[in-house]
Formats: structure tokens, C-alpha cells, sequence
């Protein structure tokens, strides 16, 4: 079942032709991808795609009560600089979705990032608070974590 969440998100996320899928051996769980025609791909763009996307399909069992898990997420600023302006653009794209056709929003998903979200999740409801590195009263918990 997890994985069936993980292969959706890949699949709405990212472009055709992406597999999502997550082995359990006797190393552990293994979260991977491959891209039709060109088998695995490493790289460090893809590593945060995987670990996302992997955190959503989690988030995702949560919200339907199907894990044991609160359906509540953090992610502190998943290395944007590695992603794709767009792909980055669209994870946001892709979590409003699941808020709009959960009617009553079921999860909490919450992201710190140096690049703004999209024009329309920008404001409330979508953005709660906004923190700079300087002065130390606009960090978080106001000061160095």
C-alpha cells in the first residue's frame, strides 16, 4: 500500500515515465526511482525527490488513518537548490491538491524554504509565518537552532 502512495505521488509530481519503488530487504527499506529507458538514476536531485516523496506517501497513509502515524510532516527547506524551479513549484501544487479535495484538511503539512511558494499559496491560510536570519527576533523560536 505504501508503495502504491509512493508510485501515485511520483507519478503526479514528476514527469512520464517515473517509477517509484520501495524494497524491504534484509538491509532495510530501500525508497527508489527509475525513469523509463534509463534504469536508476543517483543523483543528489533525485535523492530529495525520493525522501519527499517517500515523507508524502507517509503523510498521505497518515491523513486516511491507514498508518500509525500523526498526519503531521515537517520539512526544513528539502534542498531546493537540488530541485528544479518547477518540480519544486509543483510539490506545493500537488499538496494544495490534497487539501481541496480533502474538503476539511485532514494533515499538517509544514515546509521552511528560501523560495517563495506559488503566487497563490502565498498569504493566508497557505503561509503562516515568515522567519529571516536576521534580526534574531524573526527566526524561529528566535534564535540559533
Amino acid at each position: 500500500m505504501l508503495e502504491d502512495k509512493y508510485q501515485a505521488i511520483m507519478t503526479a509530481w514528476l514527469p512520464a515515465g517515473v517509477t517509484g519503488l520501495i524494497r524491504l530487504d534484509g538491509h532495510g527499506l530501500e525508497v527508489d526511482a527509475e525513469f523509463s529507458g534509463r534504469g536508476e538514476v543517483s543523483t543528489a536531485a533525485l535523492d530529495s525527490l525520493k525522501i519527499v516523496a517517500f515523507d508524502l506517501a507517509a503523510l498521505h497513509m497518515a491523513a486516511e488513518e491507514r498508518a500509525d502515524l500523526p498526519a503531521f510532516l515537517i520539512h526544513d527547506s528539502p534542498r531546493e537548490a537540488d530541485l528544479d524551479g518547477r518540480l519544486y513549484e509543483r510539490l506545493f501544487e500537488l499538496v494544495s491538491q490534497w487539501e481541496r479535495a480533502s474538503g476539511t484538511p485532514s494533515f499538517q503539512y509544514i515546509v521552511t524554504t528560501t523560495t517563495a511558494p506559488p503566487p497563490e499559496l502565498q498569504g493566508a491560510p497557505y503561509t503562516r509565518l515568515e522567519m529571516r536570519s536576521t534580526p534574531s527576533e524573526q527566526r524561529l523560536f528566535r534564535l540559533d537552532l
